[in-house]
């Protein structure tokens, strides 16, 4: 046992339920390379061939298929055993998947002044910046997600609308006598690389075209703020997710027009997931700060 290449057993599990390295690179918060590392190790260890490059991703080989087949249950096991031999404290929190920016702006503020409102609830927040599958997850008792919905495997509702309007720093504004929307076609732009849509999606409403001038992406919405306080460019700016940035005076608002995006934030459950008097007190909770805020 003490033999094993167990990373290498679980990127290919993971690789095989994703059928796509870059997908399993984000889940196991390595780089695609070392993925592709992972497997040449297991393949040799095995000395048999486990995938097929397909155009759009991977396939599995017949001798993958029956290893996974195999391996994927044992391997789903090994996970819940784990979980449930954690200590009673973290078991007994109430385990939240976000992204980092939602998070920091939003969620943990919040949070922090409402501990007698949540009865005693513990949370826990994990974030990340790329959508959690909650099927291999039995750790996590919801996601908070931002998009269209719905998502495989899953149910939730949608809680909170977005606002988009384009956000620099003052510094900027100045420097690029910026007076319409029109001046920001040949200006630099600053958007998510998870969420693409969103200045085509403003642009669309605001009646102008864009992507004449550079364009740079960061994989976290703080940092895309960061940027743009830094005077590289013109960032899309979420509301409510933006505004510590323009209460501080970091950045400020380029024209009064917002738009409302169709994209919005989602509370999201796995479909086989009891419904619990926590997951109750969460959502109520949650519910409450909205309309607070609103």
């Amino acid at each position: 046992m003490s033999q094993l290449p167990l990373r290498s057993i679980e990127a290919f599990v993971v690789v095989a339920r994703a059928g796509n390295l870059a997908q399993a690179a984000a889940r196991l918060n390595i780089t695609v390379p070392a993925v592709s590392r992972r497997i040449q190790i297991l393949e040799r260890y095995l000395g048999a061939k486990l995938f097929d490059r397909q155009p759009r991703g991977l396939s599995l080989t017949e001798a993958g298929e029956k290893y996974f087949s195999e391996l994927g249950p044992a391997w789903d096991g090994v996970w819940k055993a784990t979980i449930a031999a954690t200590s009673p404290v973290r078991r007994d929190a109430f385990k939240v998947s976000v992204i980092p920016t939602f998070a920091a702006n939003w969620l943990v503020p919040r949070l922090a002044r409402s501990r007698l409102r949540l009865a005693g609830l513990e949370v826990e927040i994990e974030t990340s910046p790329d959508i959690v599958e909650l099927r291999e997850r039995d750790d996590l008792d919801c996601a908070i997600r931002l998009g269209l919905g719905p998502w495989p495997g899953s149910v939730g509702q949608r809680f909170l609308p977005i606002k988009a309007y384009p956000v620099a720093s003052p510094d900027f504004v100045a420097r690029k006598r910026l007076r319409s929307p029109a001046d920001l076609a040949r200006q630099t732009l600053i958007g998510s690389s998870h969420q693409p849509d969103f200045w085509p999606e403003w642009g669309q409403h605001a009646g102008i075209g864009l992507g004449q001038g550079p364009y740079r992406s960061f994989d976290n919405l703080q940092l895309v703020y960061e940027a743009a306080a830094a005077g590289l460019g013109a960032a899309i700016g979420l509301d409510p997710l933006v505004r510590p940035f323009l209460e501080s005076g970091r950045l400020v608002r380029l024209w009064p027009d917002d738009v409302t995006l169709s994209r919005s934030f989602h509370l999201v459950r796995r479909t086989d997931h009891v419904e619990s008097n926590r997951f109750d007190l969460f959502r109520s909770w949650l519910m409450g700060e909205v309309a607070a805020a609103a």
